[in-house]
């Protein structure tokens, strides 16, 4: 992980923040129920830390045999027209932040509802999760 997401999680972390680390089986159980592998960014993320975030943020992912957040999230949005190359990496509700998981797309993307299209946010996922950290902390 980026030194400096690594610096935000060591100040801010709080008890039970994160679910911790996952094996590699139980990450490719996931991947396997959703059809595709994880981008590579976000793959690392679900290793270190399964799922969760700080200050507010949570980042699906991988809850060790207990499921798999990302699983429920991105299934769920694909019942609303997600599509099916799409993983969604934090629900916010009104609409999803997602990564493509063909073409060795690394960008992360908002997807709404109420709009067809991906709209590109982000270059990598180091850079959202950089930002999406940072303003939990700001509004924390």
């Amino acid at each position: 992980m980026h030194s400096t997401i690594e610096r935000m999680v060591q100040d801010y972390m709080e008890d039970k923040d994160f679910f911790g680390t996952v094996t590699e089986e139980q990450i490719e159980k996931a991947e396997n129920i959703l059809g595709f592998k994880f981008p590579h960014e976000y793959r690392k993320f679900i290793q270190r830390y399964g799922s969760g975030g700080i200050c507010g943020v949570q980042i699906a992912g991988v809850e060790g045999d207990l499921g798999a957040s990302v699983i429920k999230a991105t299934e769920r949005w694909r019942r609303l027209g997600l599509d099916e190359n799409v993983v969604v990496i934090e629900d916010v509700g009104e609409f999803i932040m997602c990564m493509k998981t063909i073409d060795s797309d690394s960008k992360v993307y908002a997807w709404y509802r109420t709009y067809p299209n991906l709209v590109e946010r982000y270059e990598s996922f180091t850079e959202f999760l950089i930002d999406d950290f940072q303003e939990g902390i700001d509004n924390y």
